[in-house]
């Protein structure tokens, strides 16, 4: 009897293991917080003049592009399949193009030391229009549901009225509890914001509703050797990111594991 027992709850045990998918691969965990990701290179096109990547993003089925450096500054439509320029818009100021994001029914575009902040329409009599002044520098610029977040070169991401550019939240970015000096461009994905870090081969993914799940990606050596990475577009579609930098002669289509 004691036996017959036994055999029995062996026999449930392995059922309920059955049942809980005991039987199946388990599925890949996504990088945990705290941690180093991956990088899986796709595939590249050309990153057209090697310009000075300030920012980038994917829209209406192309890249956008704003590239920096005065005198030299434009925004740009790229074909994302063969690198191709469509179309480019010169910033007859001379100002310095920062960070830029298509967000809210506009497009947003920041500059590096001017403070200010600007509505770009390529098709317009002035294609750019001053929109607002702030204080310190402007890097990187993105945009989630209801807020726009923009870099400045320290550790912190600025959350901003889209109406009226004020600050409503300031949020200090760690890593492995020190902190991520210099993010620059920046992207959200609906669930992360991706930043650039200036001046060296990391990307880190912040929890955009819990800042303090950080993950740090290292990117190849074949992604801008000869320049300084800066630029990240997500395209939902193709469930991948482009990336390219200043002075990088490609623009590289990744997955981030």
């Amino acid at each position: 009897m004691i036996r017959l027992r036994l055999l029995s709850i062996a026999l449930l045990i392995a059922l309920f293991a059955i049942a809980c998918g005991g039987g199946s691969e388990p599925q890949a965990s996504p990088t945990p917080a705290g941690s180093e990701g991956s990088v899986e290179v796709l595939g590249s096109i050309p990153h057209a003049g090697s310009a000075w990547a300030e920012g980038l993003l994917v829209s209406d089925g192309i890249l956008w592009e704003s590239t920096g450096l005065e005198g030299k500054s434009e925004v740009r439509g790229i074909d994302k399949e063969s690198g191709v320029v469509l179309w480019s818009v010169a910033n007859p100021d001379g100002f310095f193009n920062e960070g830029i994001v298509r967000a809210f029914g506009k497009t947003y575009l920041l500059t590096y030391t001017e403070g200010n902040a600007y509505l770009f329409d390529r098709i317009a009599t002035r294609p750019y229009t001053l929109f607002a002044q702030y204080d310190g520098e402007g890097w990187g610029l993105t945009a989630t549901e209801d807020s726009l977040i923009n870099s400045n070169g320290s550790a912190t991401l600025y959350y901003r009225d889209p109406q009226s550019f004020a600050i409503t939240k300031e949020v200090p970015i760690e890593f492995e509890s020190a902190r991520v000096e210099r993010l620059n461009e920046l992207e959200f994905d609906g669930t992360y914001v991706w930043a650039n870090q200036w001046q060296t081969p990391y990307i880190y993914r912040i929890r955009e509703d819990d800042p303090s799940d950080v993950a740090r990606f290292t990117l190849p050596s074949e992604v801008c050797p000869e320049g300084t990475p800066n630029g990240i577009a997500w395209d939902d579609e193709e469930d991948a990111f482009f990336l390219t930098g200043q002075s990088c002669a490609s623009i590289w289509k990744v997955r981030f594991r």
